[in-house]
């Protein structure tokens, strides 16, 4: 698929697009994660608010542009880029879209001058955690729900030297 995949930042025009997809994305887990997931509840405007004058979304589509694969959030925390709704719809798992989107989120991270990216990852979701570790992040915190009924880990990756703006 990564030959087939084009990677882009989403436009003013984009946000219900990466609503759709984070909704479509994480409905398997509707009624299975308790508590459920924040992604189910998120409008087109939280979204918005979410990244507004910090970050953005990237939004993976086939080469041609006709199917939306994937999309994830990113803004910046004090010294790191956070991302945050990494979602890649069911029938494109497996082939390298959420791949392709976490190396690009540390592009856009190192391109911003900074050397470390996070992401929070739930523990009841095991596959997720695993993917995260094959591409360098680890653990660092692990939180509680107040209810403890779930936890998640904050995993980073560090990525060396960011590119100055003179590179």
């Amino acid at each position: 698929m990564e030959g087939n995949l084009k990677l882009r930042p989403a436009a003013e025009t984009d946000w219900p697009l990466v609503h759709r997809l984070i909704i479509e994305a994480f409905r398997e887990y509707e009624g299975v994660l308790v508590p459920q997931s924040g992604a189910l509840r998120e409008t087109v405007a939280s979204i918005r608010e979410t990244v507004s004058g910090r970050g953005g979304a990237l939004i993976a589509e086939t080469a041609d542009g006709s199917a939306a694969l994937g999309t994830a959030l990113h803004y910046v925390v004090e010294k790191h880029l956070y991302v945050g709704r990494v979602s890649v719809v069911p029938a494109a798992r497996g082939q390298g879209v959420g791949k392709a989107l976490m190396l690009e989120m540390e592009r856009i991270a190192r391109e911003a001058g900074l050397a470390e990216i996070r992401v929070s990852v739930r523990l009841s979701l095991p596959d997720n955690v695993a993917f995260y570790e094959r591409l360098g992040y680890e653990a660092f915190d692990h939180v509680f729900y107040p209810d403890r009924t779930d936890s998640w880990y904050e995993m980073r990756k560090r990525l060396g030297a960011a590119l100055s703006e003179s590179d």
